[in-house]
């Protein structure tokens, strides 16, 4: 565990109980920083999304421009002929996602972001693993003997604690009540491009 993390308001000690499921991926927070997640009783495992990092660095890198990328290309669409015309409604709820999507998996391919693969990681009992708090990850399903009746996991968020960075009118925010869906808008096209890879489609329906 980190030696400057001295206050305790940046631990969580999570219950895992019998039969739960897995976590979705998700990320602890969108700006720089560590998380640890400790494996208390036994060994445990934590899912992590390999290759998702780099994707994540380019989406964060594009966003400021998502706007007028995709206006461009509605334009684009409405000079053709035929002209291709969209409500707003349909824009916004339907093609401007698919126009972002298309974008940022062309950035993708043209820099070689290589095809994601979900690693299962073992954290031996008492040992502590550390990641980017920006790295895609989930917390796995239940791994206790039959006479366990839960699994206790710590967990540690970093992030920046320089108060003069922090929004003015929220100097108390902290990244550890929050964490990000891949699944939101901006995040949707790494989700997308972790079904296209030559092994087939990551994320996929229970049976």
């Amino acid at each position: 565990m980190p030696k400057d993390l001295a206050s305790t308001d940046l631990l969580a000690a999570l219950g895992t109980l019998p039969d739960a499921s897995s976590q979705s991926f998700h990320l602890d927070s969108l700006n720089a920083g560590n998380s640890g997640v400790t494996a208390f009783e036994v060994d445990q495992y934590v899912d992590v999304l390999f290759g998702a990092f780099q994707g994540l660095l380019i989406v964060h890198e594009l966003r400021g421009d998502r706007s007028k990328a995709t206006e461009l290309i509605r334009s684009r669409l409405a000079d053709q002929t035929p002209p291709c015309v969209f409500t707003d409604i349909e824009w916004e709820a339907i093609v401007e996602p698919c126009a972002w999507q298309f974008l940022v998996h062309h950035v993708f391919m043209a820099r070689k972001v290589q095809d994601f693969e979900a690693v299962r990681v073992c954290i031996k009992r008492t040992k502590t693993a550390v990641m980017d708090s920006r790295t895609a990850h989930a917390g796995t399903e239940w791994t206790g003997e039959p006479d366990c009746k839960r699994l206790l996991r710590g967990h540690f968020y970093g992030f920046e604690r320089n108060v003069l960075k922090r929004k003015l009118d929220d100097p108390t925010q902290k990244d550890e009540f929050t964490t990000i869906d891949l699944c939101d808008d901006d995040h949707f096209p790494i989700v997308t491009w972790a079904q296209r890879g030559k092994a087939g489609p990551i994320f996929a329906p229970r049976p």
